[in-house]
């Protein structure tokens, strides 16, 4: 009988290793693309070992995907128990942004209300739900103290002013806070005007729901109470709502407005923004239903020279469709041209016009004529001279043209365009 070979003083080393780094780990998360569709990945990356949970469970808690059942197990993760000193969880400090768009039927507004007091050390962006935000939220928000974005635009309850107003006066590092299209009459219960607190942050508002009569009384008579940084505003689908409202709002903010969004304002008449070039002498971007201008759009008195072009750099077009429209007085892609050609918009640079105006399929030969002038002629020259936008403008090879610039990363990224925006 045969003896069995000894053994080896020293065994073979493995031919792979189980350790990653946490660098390589971080490598290859980054490789994993942001999004919903990655959500079920970065879950089963957890599960390969207690390294790779460590590593990855931040990013999946840091943007989570919220729909259907996938709610009420977050709920439950983050929310063991209805107490927080009873049962805490560390995953709710992992938490910035919180989305729950996608919820309807599924949440109810003691849910919300927890959530927000669980997250709120880290939570950064909060999108309210639909039907499940009321007012004994309005307390735990106020504790978010880091929220930078607070986006009502979905909730469908009325909500208070007054509970609003209070609530940012506690949140310093707020920038973007959009309005919900419902909301309570401002003058239920107020027998006094109430001093808009805006927070001191605050980039960009969007208006929506009943803003008018005292409420907007309020915002008028208190100009100085936008802070410095306000420099982007959107109004719109606020019924009642005219433009004898509007502009004064947009006057008193004359100089810090360079991004304005005007749109589903079904008060608003034909033409009665023709002037707001004039009355905001900094804006760069404006999105606007083509029903609100005429011809008159963008002809003053004392029309801008080739070299003092009005600062438009950015011009989306829509419709409201909005009945009683005069065809006679309609901005047209003629007029556009015009604008264009004559130097009042020799700064533009992105020109969107949505597929709904008709004029992809009534003026597309305009539309053509606008592309081939902006390209050929007015960006070109710009880019040039290096004047405005392209003031300063590095990375550019030497005797390299216009033409071979558009063609690279920076060209493409940067150069003017035309479109024409199917969906809208």
């Amino acid at each position: 009988m045969c003896e069995p070979a000894p053994l080896p003083a020293h065994s073979p080393a493995p031919q792979y290793s189980n350790y990653l780094p946490d660098e390589l780990l971080l490598e290859i998360l980054d490789y994993i693309p942001k999004g919903p569709a990655s959500q079920v990945t970065i879950a089963t990356f957890c599960l390969v070992s207690r390294k790779w949970y460590d590593v990855a469970i931040p990013r999946l808690y840091e943007s989570p995907y919220l729909y259907g059942g996938s709610y009420e197990l977050f709920v439950r993760t983050i929310c063991p128990s209805i107490l927080a000193h009873i049962k805490k969880s560390e995953l709710a400090g992992l938490v910035k942004f919180l989305d729950l768009s996608h919820i309807v039927h599924q949440g109810n507004k003691s849910v919300t209300a927890r959530l927000l007091g669980r997250t709120k050390g880290s939570l950064e962006i909060f999108v309210a739900p639909q039907a499940s935000f009321a007012i004994n939220c309005w307390a735990s928000l106020s504790k978010c103290t880091k929220l930078t974005c607070l986006d009502l635009s979905l909730v469908s309850e009325c909500i208070s002013y007054q509970s609003l107003n209070q609530t940012l006066r506690q949140l310093p590092e707020l920038s973007s806070l959009y309005l919900p299209r419902c909301s309570r009459t401002y003058e239920h219960g107020m027998a006094l005007s109430m001093n808009i607190r805006w927070p001191p942050r605050l980039s960009h508002l969007q208006l929506s729901g009943s803003v008018r009569g005292k409420f907007l009384w309020d915002m008028l008579r208190q100009p100085d109470n936008f802070p410095p940084t306000m420099t982007s505003l959107n109004i719109s689908h606020c019924p009642g709502l005219d433009h004898n409202g509007i502009r004064p709002l947009l006057k008193n903010l004359a100089e810090k407005l360079t991004v304005v969004a005007l749109h589903n304002l079904p008060d608003v008449k034909q033409g009665r923004f023709n002037g707001i070039l004039e009355w905001l002498p900094k804006l760069k971007t404006l999105t606007m239903s083509v029903e609100y201008i005429s011809g008159g759009f963008g002809i003053t008195d004392n029309p801008p020279t080739p070299l003092k072009p009005k600062p438009l750099e950015s011009l989306t077009l829509t419709t409201s469709g909005m009945q009683g429209v005069d065809p006679r007085h309609a901005f047209t892609a003629v007029d556009l041209f015009g604008l264009v050609d004559e130097g009042v918009l020799g700064r533009i640079r992105y020109i969107d016009i949505a597929m709904s105006t008709g004029w992809k399929r009534d003026e597309g030969a305009e539309l053509d004529a606008i592309e081939m002038l902006l390209l050929g002629e007015v960006d070109k020259e710009n880019w040039e001279k290096r004047r405005w936008h392209y003031e300063g403008l590095s990375g550019v090879p030497q005797g390299m043209g216009y033409d071979a610039w558009r063609e690279t990363p920076m060209g493409r990224r940067m150069g003017a365009r035309v479109r024409v925006l199917r969906n809208q």
